[in-house]
C-alpha cells in the first residue's frame, strides 16, 4: 500500500490541476439555458416588429413619407420604440442572469458581460457593426432606401450564424439561415414589396419562428 501512495497522490494532484484548468477554460455560457432565457424575448420582439411595421405602413399610406408625419407622432413612435427596446433588453439581461446564478450564485452583470464579450466575440461583432453603419449611410445617400432592410437581414443573418457557436444554440444558426434567405428574397423583390412587409418577413417572422422552435424544442437539443 505504501508503495502506491505516491502514485495515488500524483493522480489526485493531476485531477485537481485538470479541474482548475477546465474551470478556467470553460465559459459559463456552456451551461446557461440561453434558449430558455431568450425565447420569450424573441417572441415579444417579433410581435413588436410586426406591430410597429403595421403602424409605419398605415402612417406612410396616410402621409406619404416619414418626413410628413406630424412631429408629435414621430416623437411618440421614437419613444415607444425606445421603451420597447430598453424593456426587452432589461428582461433579456434579467433572464440570463437568473439562469447564470443557477450555475454560479455569486456572478455579477459585469462578470457575465466579460464572459460574453470576449476579444474573440468582439473581433467578430465590431466589424459587422461598422459594415451595418456604413452600408446604411451608403444606401441612404444613393437613394436606395428600399434595399436597407434586405441588406440588414443578410448581414445580421451572417453575424447570427457566426455568433451562434458562442451561445451554443442551434436555433440561432437557423435564425441566421432564415434572415439570409428572406433577406435575399426581399432584396430581389424590393421594388415590389413595402419595406414594412420586408421587415415583418425577415426579422419579425424570423424571431417568432425561432421562439416557437425554442418553446417546442424542435431541434432536440437539451440545455
Amino acid at each position: 500500500m505504501d508503495k502506491h501512495e505516491p502514485d495515488l497522490r500524483e493522480i489526485v494532484d493531476d485531477l485537481k490541476r485538470i479541474k482548475v484548468a477546465v474551470s478556467k477554460s470553460d465559459s459559463i455560457m456552456n451551461f446557461i439555458d440561453a434558449g430558455g432565457a431568450v425565447r420569450g424575448i424573441l417572441l415579444a420582439g417579433g410581435l413588436l416588429i410586426a406591430l410597429f411595421s403595421g403602424a409605419f405602413y398605415y402612417l406612410l399610406e396616410q402621409y406619404g413619407s416619414f418626413a410628413a408625419f406630424p412631429v408629435n407622432i414621430r416623437v411618440m413612435l421614437f419613444v415607444l420604440i425606445g421603451l420597447a427596446w430598453a424593456g426587452l433588453g432589461y428582461v433579456k439581461v434579467r433572464n440570463i442572469m437568473g439562469s447564470a446564478r443557477k450555475i454560479s450564485a455569486d456572478i455579477t452583470v459585469y462578470k457575465l458581460f466579460e464572459e460574453v464579450y470576449t476579444p474573440r466575440f468582439l473581433a467578430l461583432l465590431l466589424p459587422n457593426i461598422a459594415v451595418v453603419i456604413l452600408g446604411i449611410i451608403f444606401l441612404s445617400s444613393r437613394g436606395h432606401d428600399l434595399f436597407i432592410i434586405p441588406f440588414l437581414a443578410v448581414l445580421f443573418g451572417l453575424t447570427t450564424i457566426g455568433v451562434s457557436s458562442f451561445f451554443f444554440m442551434q436555433e440561432l444558426y437557423l435564425l441566421g439561415v432564415w434572415l439570409i434567405a428572406t433577406g435575399l428574397l426581399t432584396l430581389f423583390i424590393a421594388e415590389a414589396i413595402h419595406p414594412a412587409a420586408a421587415l415583418v418577413i425577415t426579422f419579425g417572422a424570423g424571431f417568432v419562428l425561432t421562439s416557437m422552435i425554442l418553446y417546442l424544442g424542435l431541434t432536440g437539443e437539451k440545455r
